[in-house]
């Protein structure tokens, strides 16, 4: 599966697990609510410095969020 949709579906998935809003998980992670929703829609794709503040902030691992065994 392409690297955005792996990313987007397991956002979703630990966000919803935690309970967290959109807006919620944005702040969290240092960002603007617009921004975390295009990462979550698969409409970009962000920084290694993003994708670590988003692992901190669902309290998760970086391999959680991008499973090498799910990106094509």
């Amino acid at each position: 599966m392409p690297v955005e949709y792996v990313l987007a579906k397991n956002l979703r998935r630990l966000r919803e697990k935690k309970r967290l809003s959109e807006e919620n998980m944005a702040r969290y992670a240092g960002l603007t609510p617009r921004g975390y929703r295009e990462i979550e829609h698969e409409r970009y794709m962000p920084s290694i410095i993003v994708l670590v503040r988003l692992a901190k902030a669902l309290n998760c691992r970086l391999d959680e969020l991008l499973p090498l065994d799910e990106i094509e």
